[in-house]
């Protein structure tokens, strides 16, 4: 077959498949009049209805979460040291009269979160993944190659880089730079009004401590979430180039190159291989075998299962969802399938970072979120358009 009968072939596949907005609104129309018919006008369940809708569920779970969580970040910061955070408490009561006003809220958690993170600035790292970026620099600046040896600076001593080449160059930022970028995304998310994922991120401690102790995932976790937004803006070029730039940090960025191929077209196809390729070209200069051989040593350096399902065998089904990435027809399952790839191929590893969760929460916590806005929009317009039942119109 030759190959414009393939992409004929492919681009008919793509015209058969229903959209997932298509299949979400149909979801949606169901849902709603279940909801709407068995709570008709004019009666006792249709009151509550009325009431709970009037209600800012979103932003008042939002700020539940965050509420509680901020209160336990603060009471674990004050315990290892930080007296000062009890300053974040104030945005406790600025956050409750703020429930109308989601992106004023999440600015709010924004600016709390970020506050959280900087009090730890200055304290020593207790993750290694900068510190052997750092490490792997300093080796590929005296002029050799970085991939395929331990290093005496990870914990435990041995551990490899296995990252992409811009790692190393994005390491010397060290922490303060991985704060600025959470900065960055928690800004995203406060504008993109996900104030529920971002309560989660900006409060929860876990998610605050990882972002400061050494790990190397908040910079290509903004990179990948501003170039995907870009890209839905139909900013092709330059989201690609900052996907792009993510996936020479962090190769797991490659897991979304396969739905944006498909959605964005040969634009947005060209722009991920070119940078990728000149991001990756020390790679080719270094040696392939020596990338795989630090892949190999990274198994060797954390031989007890942790963080994952541990089902590697599973992991092959990356394959046919990769295949199927490529018939996206919409930013949003463009976004959906990477963010299922990237699951399957590290979730169902042997080993994986905590710090991954918040590469691909920030993400799909604003697609989940967007959903539950227009549900609660779209019900909102059925019960308005719904006419009172016969018999129960008040005399």
């Amino acid at each position: 077959m030759r190959g414009s009968e393939l992409t004929a072939a492919a681009a008919a596949a793509r015209e058969r498949l229903p959209s997932s907005g298509a299949m979400a609104t149909r979801v949606s129309a169901r849902l709603v009049a279940g909801i709407v018919g068995s709570a008709p006008q004019g009666t006792t369940t249709g009151s509550l209805l009325d009431r709970a809708l009037r209600l800012p569920w979103h932003t008042l779970v939002a700020f539940i979460v965050f509420a509680f969580a901020l209160q336990k970040a603060v009471d674990a910061e004050i315990a290892r040291g930080y007296p000062m955070a009890w300053v974040a408490l104030a945005a406790i009561p600025v956050a409750a009269f703020l429930l109308r006003r989601p992106l004023l809220l999440g600015l709010v958690m924004a600016a709390a979160g970020v506050y959280l993170r900087a009090l730890y600035l200055g304290s020593a790292e207790t993750c290694d993944q900068l510190a052997v970026s750092r490490a792997a620099l300093g080796v590929a600046t005296t002029g050799g190659t970085p991939y395929g040896i331990g290093y005496l600076e990870s914990t435990p001593p041995g551990s490899p880089f296995p990252y992409g080449p811009l790692a190393m160059i994005t390491s010397v930022l060290g922490v303060p730079g991985e704060v600025v970028a959470a900065a960055g995304i928690m800004l995203i998310l406060a504008f993109s009004r996900a104030v529920l994922t971002l309560a989660v991120l900006a409060a929860w401690i876990p998610a605050i401590e990882f972002g400061i102790c050494g790990l190397n995932d908040q910079l290509p976790a903004f990179l990948l979430l501003a170039g995907l937004l870009l890209i839905e803006r139909r900013e092709r070029i330059p989201g690609a180039l900052l996907v792009a730039l993510s996936a020479g940090i962090k190769p797991y960025t490659f897991a979304w190159f396969p739905g944006l191929i498909g959605f964005g077209g040969v634009a947005t196809a060209v722009v991920l291989a070119a940078v990728t390729f000149v991001a990756w070209l020390p790679v080719l200069l270094w040696g392939p075998a020596s990338f795989l051989s630090s892949i190999d040593l990274a198994r060797a350096t954390h031989p007890t299962p942790e963080n994952t399902l541990n089902q590697p065998h599973l992991r092959i089904l990356a394959l046919p969802l990769t295949l199927l990435a490529l018939l996206a027809r919409s930013w949003t399952m463009a976004v959906l399938s990477g963010a299922l790839i990237f699951l399957v191929v590290l979730f169902l590893d042997y080993w994986a970072s905590v710090g991954y969760w918040f590469v691909v929460a920030p993400i799909v916590g604003i697609v989940g979120e967007r959903s539950l806005v227009r549900f609660g929009a779209v019900l909102r317009a059925a019960r308005r358009a719904q006419p009172v039942s016969a018999g129960l119109v008040p005399a």
